[in-house]
């Protein structure tokens, strides 16, 4: 009896449970489908509602309120100052914006300062994003009115201000003159309309944080197959045979991984061709993430008797390090010790290896996690009389 026995005898108790296998294969592609087009779907319905306010109406405040109101993520309405007050102590609305009567004088001066009021409810949890957006517009409406002012008095008062002010408003259309690419991994972000568009196709961030749940979570249950063998005595039987102890555990361990890695196929896929680019990046964070998981599930297989105990300590185990290591939110931002704990977690490194480009690095601490955890574990288990 050699490794590639017990490791084909490991495949053939796993293939066996029919229905197990089937569900492992079909049921996680279909949730992870699934949920994927509702957030995508719900994604586009999501708007911030916001009221303006216009003391004095005029072709500037109406400009400014069809630009802001046409942002995707923006939905806007018009009322009085009192009816916009009731809304924002009602929470109806996240801000109220109120034009103040010389906002059309000063923008065309080029002045930004006190042209807006901004109002928030008491409950508002948006209002950076919306005093991004109002203040992308004024600025876009000062410099142009600055811009035209100054060539108006360069030409000694020549009525040239309205052409001067369309050519300078032309210049942020597609994109402003000047603009940041932002760069992750070596990579130029994509900041043009198509890309964006390509993006929005992505899976979302929150399904990678659940993809990382699941591996980690079926890797606790494909090894349960440690208690299964004590129960029967696998391992004595085993000796008998001439099979070392070490040889029977890897071979198992190379077995659970396989098996699970077939299992994945499906989700991998889809999760491949959603993805836009990068598709070793993520092939590869799969991988060295499920060794990862299958270490330290065995590892900890290897110091507990009970099975009931492992499952508990596995979900345990499971939902501390998805909260801390972001699949579900980014929690380290809130505290530099959490940040610190976080680095302990595979998820962190899963997922910051897909996110922002540093995947040698995860690679590698993965890698490390789990060959470290499956030493420890063989080292553990060769020591086990049972």
């Amino acid at each position: 009896m050699n490794m590639w026995h017990i490791w084909r005898t490991r495949w053939k108790i796993h293939v066996s449970q029919r229905i197990q296998f089937l569900v492992l294969l079909i049921v996680p592609l279909l949730v992870f489908w699934g949920g994927d087009q509702l957030l995508k779907s719900s994604s586009g319905q999501v708007k911030i509602p916001i009221v303006f306010v216009a003391e004095q109406e005029n072709d500037t405040v109406n400009l400014l309120i069809e630009r802001i109101s046409n942002k995707e993520t923006i939905y806007a309405i018009e009322r009085s100052k009192e009816e916009a007050k009731r809304l924002l102590e009602t929470n109806q609305v996240e801000a109220a914006v109120v034009f103040t009567d010389d906002i059309e004088e000063k923008l065309r001066a080029g002045k930004i300062e006190d042209v807006i009021k901004l109002w928030e409810s008491p409950s508002a949890i948006s209002i950076g994003l919306i005093e991004e957006f109002v203040a992308s517009e004024v600025i876009r409406l000062a410099s142009n009115g600055k811009a035209a002012t100054y060539l108006e008095d360069e030409l000694n008062g020549e009525d040239v201000y309205a052409e001067a002010w369309a050519y300078a408003d032309g210049q942020w259309e597609p994109k402003p003159l000047m603009t940041i690419d932002y760069k992750t991994g070596g990579e130029e972000s994509a900041t043009s309309e198509t890309d964006s568009k390509t993006d929005s196709s992505n899976p979302s961030p929150l399904l990678y944080g659940l993809l990382s749940v699941y591996i980690m979570l079926i890797s606790f249950f494909l090894i349960t197959w440690v208690f299964e063998d004590r129960r029967n005595g696998v391992a004595l039987r085993s000796g008998m045979f001439g099979v070392s102890r070490l040889t029977q555990l890897s071979a198992n361990i190379l077995g659970t991984f396989s098996y699970t890695g077939f299992t994945m196929i499906p989700v991998s896929i889809y999760f491949i061709i959603s993805m836009d680019g990068n598709l070793e990046r993520l092939a590869l964070g799969i991988i060295v993430y499920l060794i990862a998981c299958i270490g330290i599930s065995f590892m900890i297989s290897q110091f507990i008797q009970s099975r009931m105990l492992y499952q508990l300590v596995a979900i345990a185990i499971t939902v501390f390090t998805s909260l801390i290591g972001g699949s579900f939110l980014q929690i380290s931002e809130f505290s530099s010790m959490f940040e610190t704990v976080a680095k302990y977690t595979p998820q962190q490194w899963f997922l910051n290896g897909i996110f922002t480009g540093e995947i040698s690095t995860s690679i590698i601490i993965l890698a490390a996690i789990g060959l470290g955890s499956m030493i420890i574990g063989l080292g553990r288990g060769v020591l086990r009389h049972d």
